[in-house]
């Protein structure tokens, strides 16, 4: 029989990564779920935008808060939010009940995403950038899973049904977050200013810029994949989402797939290879002239993405292993922000031909390389030393 510690570490670990599967499920449920309110298109664009603004919010916050006082009181917060406000959701009549609900659920994901990525990277020092990784893939199954309800419900299946099913999902991981040994804070009595200190250090920031050209590169594939797709081969637009669905697979099998690159080429190997996948995959599609080659281009590009964010935040947490908290804050707070750029760049890079969105990512990858070298520059032997 496995001794109550490790039986703890191991209830933990599927916990919190079933915490940022719900994360996933937040993070891509307005975008299913817009469809189906009768609410006008002023207001569309405003609920569709007030989850985001939760979800930063969060991030801003709750970093330093896990620092001094440890997640499991912030993560159970984060889960009554989340279900509790997917469970009211449909019974909500007026307009700015939604707002103040989409807020709430919004800023609970912001909680359980960076709540979920400190706790692993504390749990899991010899092997950061793995775990991460597979706790990417996790994430990535909710984002899947979200519109996939939607679209059953579509079929059928009420979207009040999805939606208190997703609240029952979600409350029933309370149970064992409830009940489980959370790692103690790690900078437990010391002064707010003091911790911020931290945030001083050029390292941080440089780490975080690497983020914003990330999360800008994705979020715009995210949007623009399927319409590039679509213009480029004349096709409908059901089958230029084909790029869309590929995509998404593709994020999922790499952050899976990562945990073995990462063993066989170290962080920054595998953030370099990474972008030769970015570059090799838009080499592809800017030659494809099929349906299947842009697909196939595509997943490329995918695979390339998906392992890029996870790792990064494992390097921060090698960097800043007594401050993980309110650096993966200050970091994933700049990564959400490029992520909201991403798509506006894709728009405009799109006014001048559907392909041209594709140098947008190559352009991200390129910068990622560069940063990647700058961050194993001589900022200091002691940093350097726990990239590798």
């Amino acid at each position: 029989m496995l001794p109550d510690s490790t039986r703890n570490r191991i209830a933990l670990l599927f916990t919190i990564n079933a915490c940022m599967f719900i994360f996933g499920i937040v993070l891509f449920l307005m975008g299913a779920l817009l469809p189906t309110l009768q609410v006008s298109s002023a207001h569309l664009i405003n609920l569709g935008s007030i989850p985001l603004i939760g979800i930063l919010t969060a991030t801003l916050f709750v970093g330093p808060v896990l620092d001094l006082h440890g997640a499991k009181q912030m993560m159970v917060v984060a889960l009554l939010l989340v279900a509790g406000s997917l469970a009211i959701f449909p019974a909500l009549q007026f307009y700015w009940q939604l707002e103040i609900c989409c807020f709430a659920y919004g800023l609970g994901g912001g909680i359980l995403n960076t709540a979920a990525n400190v706790l692993i990277a504390e749990l899991n020092a010899e092997s950061r950038a793995s775990a991460l990784n597979l706790l990417g893939f996790f994430f990535s199954g909710g984002a899947v899973l979200a519109p996939l309800l939607m679209s059953a419900a579509g079929g059928g299946l009420p979207s009040s049904t999805v939606l208190r099913l997703l609240a029952g999902v979600t409350a029933a991981i309370l149970v064992p977050a409830l009940a489980l040994r959370f790692p103690p804070p790690l900078r437990a009595g010391i002064r707010l200013r003091n911790l911020f200190s931290v945030l001083n250090q050029p390292l941080v920031w440089l780490i975080g810029v690497i983020l914003i050209f990330e999360s800008g590169s994705e979020n715009c594939l995210f949007v623009w994949s399927g319409k590039i797709v679509t213009d480029v081969l004349h096709t409908t637009a059901a089958r230029g989402n084909l790029a869309l669905v590929a995509l998404g697979a593709a994020l999922g099998i790499g952050r899976l797939a990562a945990i073995l690159w990462v063993r066989w080429l170290g962080n920054l190997g595998t953030i370099w290879f990474s972008a030769v996948l970015i570059v090799t995959g838009i080499a592809i599609a800017l030659a494809a002239q099929s349906l299947t080659g842009m697909v196939f281009a595509i997943t490329v590009v995918g695979l390339g993405i998906s392992a890029i964010f996870p790792t990064v935040l494992a390097i921060a947490g090698n960097c800043f292993s007594g401050e993980t908290g309110t650096v993966f804050s200050a970091i994933i707070a700049l990564g959400l922000l490029g992520g909201a750029a991403g798509p506006t760049v894709g728009a405009h890079a799109a006014m001048y031909g559907p392909l041209h969105v594709l140098w947008i990512p190559a352009v991200c990858a390129a910068a990622v390389s560069a940063l990647t070298v700058a961050v194993d520059s001589p900022l200091s032997s002691a940093k350097r030393s726990v990239l590798r």
